[in-house]
């Protein structure tokens, strides 16, 4: 039974990992007792900043203390499903970043061990909680759209362009990340249309690596790219509504850039989560061609903490919408398909 008091390990004290434990500081119930990370210069740094005792070079370690209660796991992508699978033998609540694993065999053999000894697992699909898409939800729900004809997505950003000279690291190697920016961002771009239309049915995509080298930090040696910087794809939905994909690190003048624009029979809403407190609707007034664009704003009742969903997940109380385990193993099976379709040049169904 976990305590009123819960007490959270983290996994990897990169950036991301900065963002989450700022985050989990806003929440009164929530207290950092345990890190883990392999370099110990930032172990050390970290652990000295949030006066924590218990700090852990090897990640098994900190998923079988009893002094931890739930874990965060901000790690590469290739650690993803070793982490997972240990906190699953171990009965170990625990939030993952996205995506779910690095590759779909690796999805499918978390599925066998997670139906037999199921445990609170969120995965970081933070735009679920980006105000102005939860409302966005909402207005769909309320049959403001009427039925949904198809949603185009875009998640742009532009630091991967060669004009910055971006060195190369673990999002740049297959073996690390899985795929580049289909993984990456692509699987925000899937969750949200999971989110706000359905399941997929099929899809057939395009990926391209535009910067195919890249400078190894510290000796500027030249090293080999191997994933996917751009990926587009058009898709079908269960519900027959169709979707069209475009993602890029090569988008010269956009920072952190996703876009849903999602198509009804009677409205059209937009939104971006660089204006998180904004939908813009489209809807026929007068005339035949006459559409009126109607900026909404957001009410305050919209803006939810996932960490905090996270946390009640771990008390039992799971969430209307809180992204679980299966919406990270659907996420999977779709980026697989759309690197199967890509690889075949077919379109591919998804199942």
């Amino acid at each position: 039974m976990v305590s009123q008091r819960i007490r959270v390990g983290v996994i990897g004290l990169g950036g991301m990992a900065g963002h989450h434990m700022n985050m989990l500081s806003r929440i009164p119930e929530a207290t950092i007792t345990a890190i883990c990370d392999v370099n110990p210069d930032l172990l050390d740094k970290v652990g000295d900043q949030l006066q924590v005792d218990r700090r852990y070079r090897d990640y098994a370690s900190i998923v079988q203390d009893p002094e931890v209660d739930c874990l965060l796991s901000v790690v590469p992508n290739e650690a993803h499903a070793d982490i997972l699978e240990l906190c699953i033998r171990h009965g170990k609540p625990c939030m993952s970043e996205k995506p779910f694993t690095a590759t779909f065999a690796e999805a499918e053999r978390l599925k066998e061990l997670y139906e037999a000894s199921p445990i609170p697992c969120m995965v970081g699909f933070s735009y679920r909680y980006v105000p102005a898409f939860r409302y966005a939800k909402h207005l769909i729900e309320q049959g403001e759209l009427g039925e949904i004809r198809h949603i185009t997505v875009n998640y742009l950003q532009q630091w991967g362009a060669e004009m910055f000279d971006t060195p190369f690291s673990w999002r740049f190697s297959k073996k690390m990340s899985g795929s580049g920016a289909l993984g990456d961002l692509g699987s925000h771009m899937i969750d949200a249309a999971r989110y706000f239309v359905g399941e997929f049915s099929q899809v057939a995509s395009l990926m391209k690596t535009f910067v195919s080298r890249r400078k190894a930090p510290g000796t500027g040696e030249w090293i080999d790219v191997d994933v996917d910087d751009f990926a587009a794809f058009v898709a079908e939905f269960e519900n027959g509504a169709a979707g069209v994909f475009t993602t890029s690190r090569n988008a010269v003048g956009f920072g952190n850039h996703l876009e849903v624009t999602v198509f009804g029979t009677l409205s059209t809403i937009q939104v971006n989560c660089e204006q998180p407190k904004v939908v813009r609707q489209r809807v026929k007034r007068d005339g035949i061609f006459e559409t009126d664009v109607t900026t909404l704003t957001v009410p305050e009742s919209f803006e939810v903490s996932q960490l905090q969903d996270f946390l009640d997940m771990v008390r039992g109380e799971r969430k209307k919408d809180a992204p679980d385990f299966w919406d990270g193993y659907q996420n999977q099976l779709v980026l697989d398909k759309v690197i199967r379709s890509f690889d075949t040049g077919q379109r591919v169904s998804v199942r």
